[in-house]
């Protein structure tokens, strides 16, 4: 006779116990607690699920239309908007303050977009105390006082503008064509930044050779469909599907990236020649801020500023294609060799990105606007002697030695310029961080408080982040916020430019500010005073056969026109 067993009920009622309980939890976790008991749940949401689910966040980073949707959507519901789970949008002054300004440290998304070599550079750096360390070896070589009195970077300049982008508009003026302005402005903002990095001889030519200029803009731009969303937002599924045999990111996209790093540091290596045979050489063939970063890692010795990336780079890195099987000191041809060319190829890049922005934006509106233009063109007069100047010689000599302080004291060009970057912030994406350990307490979760910003309580860990062209639009500081109104900066009384400035956000704030913003401005405003003393310029439009008038910027953490094209037509100006 067979023998049976049925559960008892104590089993029985164990086990639909535990049930309850285990349904309890995941209601409580993943609905009551999020949508109910959370800090969360007092701030206005995006959608009903972003309070559980990152999906609304996700969708407009892989739809590119982040920094509009989340504009509008502090029209709409104030200072603090929920994007996700964790993650909240600021729009206040006081909120930037406390953000920028406080110990928060970066997420892990700067280091998945923007580290070089496999390595973390002074922008990607998470934590306060490292980034400081590491900016203050170049702060003095990039202060405003240092970059005005540089005698080189005239000349140099000078020579990228009068050698090399001069006889291209001048081709458009005499044959009446129009010019594609925006890869040119890319290929000038880059060439002025590297003759003064790496000097003359080792800087950079996309202005003048067509050819390579292409080759540059494909490497740089070609791959980022693909991985600013997947390899930047989602690394580990990325990385756990390409282990599967999935590939998300066309490998094509790693070649073009490593392209790119192996031109650069092939440059970076003859620096450090240059530097070692000729150590008393000066002048514009010395690679100035190379030589410095190189001269102020050398004090640290064999101490290494590398640390452990968040998520395995995809595909092969640089340093793996070179035939190393690591990053140790050792194998690299001096100290600190791949720091340091990773610090120089983020100031590269954003030498590119930024400035090239900037310079589109600024043509087209100085384009539609005529009588802009020509008052910007009388002001750019006094720095021409009294005598007529009739000549592109005598024009590149003038600014060959023209004083930076006096060009910088400019005010309608300084207006132009900080009114463009208001509208068109060339870094208007989110700048995120994570809200710091609560006070007394170590690491992220629920338990206490770690800030409180515009009335709303912060739990540590909080991905908290700001949007410069959000913040750019604020109708109660910038009236008629979607125009261009230059003379705003001009024409203000003296508390409201205080309040302006406090909601300006082009460069950052705080202790991470941009690192080349003055080396930036000095860059487009020797080449605009160039241009419009030489040129007048007509708006053709966003294609060459000018069927579209309007340039839209597109969207995303840096982004320019959409469409990537601003064609132009350059007139002679005659005396």
């Amino acid at each position: 006779m067979a023998l049976s067993f049925e559960p008892s009920l104590l089993v029985i009622s164990v086990a639909f116990a535990a049930a309850i309980v285990s349904t309890f939890l995941g209601l409580y976790n993943f609905l009551i607690y999020p949508l109910i008991l959370s800090p969360f749940a007092k701030i206005p949401a995006a959608r009903w699920h972003a309070r559980i689910l990152p999906l609304y966040s996700f969708y407009i980073k892989y739809t590119n239309t982040e920094n509009r949707a989340v504009q509008k959507l502090h029209a709409k519901h104030g200072p603090l908007v929920l994007l996700g789970p964790n993650e909240v949008s600021v729009n206040s002054s006081d909120g930037l303050k406390t953000i920028y300004n406080g110990d928060f440290p970066k997420t892990e998304w700067y280091f998945n977009r923007f580290s070089n070599f496999g390595v973390d550079n002074i922008f990607t750096t998470r934590s306060s105390r490292e980034h400081y360390q590491r900016k203050k070896l170049l702060t003095q070589a990039y202060s405003k006082s240092t970059i005005l009195a540089a005698q080189a970077i005239p000349q140099t300049t000078a020579n990228v503008i009068f050698n090399n982008l001069f006889p291209i508009l001048q081709h458009s003026a005499d044959q009446k064509t129009p010019v594609d302005i925006h890869p040119l402005n890319y290929a000038y903002s880059l060439d002025s930044f590297t003759a003064y990095q790496l000097g003359e001889d080792l800087g950079t030519n996309f202005v003048g050779d067509s050819e390579a200029r292409n080759w540059l803009l494909y490497h740089f731009f070609a791959p980022r469909p693909y991985t600013v969303f997947w390899e930047v937002e989602l690394p580990k599924l990325t990385n756990g599907l390409l282990r599967m045999g999935i590939r998300l990111v066309p490998e094509w996209c790693e070649r073009s990236r490593v392209a790119l790093e192996k031109y650069f540091i092939e440059r970076y290596d003859r620096a450090a020649e240059v530097i070692s045979s000729s150590s008393s050489l000066m002048g514009l063939n010395w690679p100035t801020i190379f030589a410095i970063a190189k001269e102020k890692y050398g004090r640290f010795g064999s101490r290494s500023f590398m640390t452990d990336a968040p998520t395995p780079p995809l595909g092969p890195t640089f340093w793996q294609l070179e035939g190393t099987d690591g990053r140790a000191e050792k194998e690299q041809k001096y100290d600190h060799r791949l720091q340091i060319a990773s610090d120089m190829y983020d100031e590269t890049v954003a030498a590119i990105e930024t400035s090239g922005i900037a310079l589109t934006f600024l043509h087209y509106e100085l384009a539609r606007n005529p009588a802009i233009q020509a008052q910007l063109r009388a002001e750019l007069a006094s720095l021409l002697p009294s005598q007529a100047v009739t000549g592109v010689a005598e024009l590149k000599e003038i600014f060959s030695n023209v004083s930076l302080k006096e060009l910088d004291s400019l005010p309608l060009l300084e207006a132009v310029i900080t009114e463009t970057l208001r509208l068109y912030p060339p870094v208007g994406g989110p700048q995120a961080r994570y809200t710091p350990p609560a006070p007394n307490t170590s690491g992220h979760g629920r338990n206490g408080i770690s800030c409180t910003i515009d009335g709303y309580a912060l739990p540590p860990g909080t991905r908290v982040q700001s949007y410069a062209c959000t913040l750019h639009r604020n109708e109660n500081v910038y009236p008629c916020p979607e125009e261009w109104i230059p003379r705003r900066w001009i024409d203000a009384d003296e508390d409201r430019l205080i309040e302006m400035r406090r909601w300006f956000w082009a460069f950052g704030s705080g202790g991470r500010m941009c690192l080349g913003k003055n080396f930036a401005l000095v860059s487009i405003k020797l080449v605009v005073a160039a241009i419009y003393l030489r040129y007048s310029v007509e708006l053709v439009g966003a294609d060459r056969n000018g069927n579209d008038k309007v340039l839209e910027q597109d969207e995303g953490f840096s982004a320019g026109p959409k469409g990537n094209q601003l064609w132009l037509q350059f007139h002679e100006l005659r005396e």
